[in-house]
């Protein structure tokens, strides 16, 4: 074989492969004008197989003039599948291409099927020999009649169509389209090499077969290319689409288990104005009568024993009315009594109020950085801070044997500006299911320490009441921490009329917290 069969063999393989590829892409969603495409590149595959019967030299006329034929049918295929592309559209669709372009690609067509079906388009038994001594190469094809020119005049036409369409669509804006203006010019080029060398002008080789895949070539790389990108972007579509399904999930179950707790603290609050309604009224009658009973044993020297229960009795009298109040706070919220208070020092009184529990439980630490002052009840707001603190110390009595103990107590501003006091323990931490419960009533983690589950339920409650936040993060074998937040005096809360709320510049004297008594404060857990 020589050097002309071996070229158009390996670009007929090439281009069948291509035509493969295409047609595999195809096959995707969304990308059925890939058709076009295989259908240029397996065109272009049958016009080289053709272009071997010109040059092998054992061929007999009969087989070249098959081959020829074969060729008209392939070229015109090609030309008219290109005026297709680029004149029908996103689509690609025969109804969409204008009248004239149907008409040429329609004759484009014509001329292949005629050339193959007749020999009108060859003069009868007449060939041409060109050989390109440098290279050994002996072409032998048919000569071409009046209506064959004119057929591979329409061919021409129809490339040059094509390549007015791509560049009018780079003259636009479009950048996909340079490749192909490239591709076709190197098509023509080829094209008008091989006409010159059929006239008998030109002795080289015929370089049609390079010319068709100077412009398949760009066409598939492009197709593949934006195939790609199209597959990208439905990847990245369908990760979005996922993680905003788990958003919107997620928002879901948050805005149901919103409504839920809403449902849930409405039912307690009035479930407390009836237990408050009904202790409160039977309490005032033994406060009174153990009252009584505590002035006459003064008046008539009552044994020390009898004067120590009556004193007990007031005492748990206090606390459960200290309780009630606590739980009537969920039904009728009181912001009355809020002074400004500092919030470094209603954890040192804290602090002092559970000193000697914490130095039991291990290690703490302390950080007091500047905090804004806050609206709140002094008393209220230091029972919550204890809860949480004897909370912290529970959490580190059941650490793991041979772990240091350690409470981390620190007071400061937030990144909004908000007072924050958060309270760090290095325990055995809580479960996730667990987290989520640890503010419900009779909820508690410390069954085995007599914890009623009531502690961080009514420290939750205190903390709301005064327009602040209590959150608990913690994790299994890491700890937990508490973070109570409040808003500043200057912001909290509103004015009703929307003007800026009264600025308070005096905070809450240190003596009054450094005089609190350690038995105010109910440590319910």
């Amino acid at each position: 074989m020589n050097t002309a069969v071996v070229l158009s063999a390996c670009v007929a393989v090439l281009h069948a492969g291509l035509g493969v590829l295409l047609l595999a892409v195809s096959r995707a969603p969304g990308w059925r004008a890939a058709r076009v495409f295989a259908v240029i590149a397996f065109s272009a595959a049958g016009y080289s197989v053709g272009n071997i019967s010109l040059s092998y030299a054992s061929l007999p006329d009969a087989v070249r003039l098959a081959g020829v034929r074969f060729n008209f049918l392939m070229a015109g295929i090609f030309v008219a599948a290109w005026i297709l592309y680029a004149f029908g559209g996103r689509s690609t669709s025969v109804r969409g291409l204008p009248r004239w372009a149907s008409m040429l690609a329609g004759l484009c067509l014509l001329g292949g099927v005629i050339g193959v079906t007749s020999d009108l388009l060859f003069v009868p038994r007449v060939f041409t020999d060109v050989d390109v001594t440098w290279s050994g190469v002996r072409y032998r094809f048919p000569t071409h009649s009046v209506l064959g020119e004119l057929t591979t005049y329409a061919y021409f036409a129809g490339v040059i169509a094509t390549c007015v369409a791509f560049s009018r669509r780079r003259q636009v804006g479009g950048t996909l389209h340079l490749g192909y203006l490239v591709g076709f010019a190197i098509f023509v080029g080829a094209t008008a090499n091989d006409v010159l060398i059929t006239n008998g002008d030109l002795n080289f080789l015929m370089l049609a077969d390079l010319g068709f895949l100077s412009v398949v070539v760009p066409m598939t790389a492009e197709t593949v290319r934006r195939f790609v990108l199209d597959a990208r972007r439905l990847s990245e579509m369908s990760t979005h689409l996922t993680e905003e399904i788990e958003i919107r999930t997620q928002e879901r179950d948050e805005a149901q288990h919103a409504w839920i707790e809403a449902e849930r603290q409405a039912a307690l609050g009035r479930l407390a104005a009836g237990v408050g309604h009904e202790i409160n009224n039977p309490l005032t009658y033994l406060r009174l009568n153990v009252e009584l009973m505590g002035e006459w044993g003064r008046a008539h020297d009552a044994p020390e024993e009898l004067m120590e229960s009556v004193e007990s009795a007031l005492d748990g009298a206090d606390r459960i009315r200290r309780v009630v109040d606590a739980l009537r706070a969920y039904s009728r919220p009181d912001t009355g009594q809020l002074v400004p208070v500092a919030p470094e020092l209603v954890t040192q009184a804290a602090l002092r109020v559970t000193g000697h529990q914490l130095r039991q439980s291990g290690t703490l630490e302390t950080t007091f950085d500047a905090a804004p002052a806050v609206l709140g009840d002094e008393s209220k707001l230091v029972q919550a801070i204890v809860t949480v603190l004897v909370h912290a110390a529970a959490s580190l009595s059941t650490r793991t044997p041979g772990r240091p103990g350690k409470i981390v107590v620190r007071v400061g501003t937030n990144r909004a500006g908000r007072a924050e006091i958060e309270v760090a323990d290095n325990g055995p931490g809580i479960s996730r299911e667990d987290l989520r419960r640890v503010t419900q009533p009779y909820f508690t983690t410390h069954a085995s320490t007599a914890g009623a589950g009531m502690g961080l339920f009514l420290a939750h409650g205190v903390v709301q009441q005064m327009g602040g936040a209590l959150d608990v993060e913690s994790e299994v074998g890491a700890g937990t921490r508490v973070r109570i937040t409040m808003p500043p005096v200057l912001h909290w809360p509103p004015s009703d009329d929307g003007h800026t709320p009264v600025r308070v510049a005096a905070l809450t004297p240190p003596s009054t917290l450094a005089l609190l008594p350690a038995r105010s404060v109910a440590l319910s857990r």
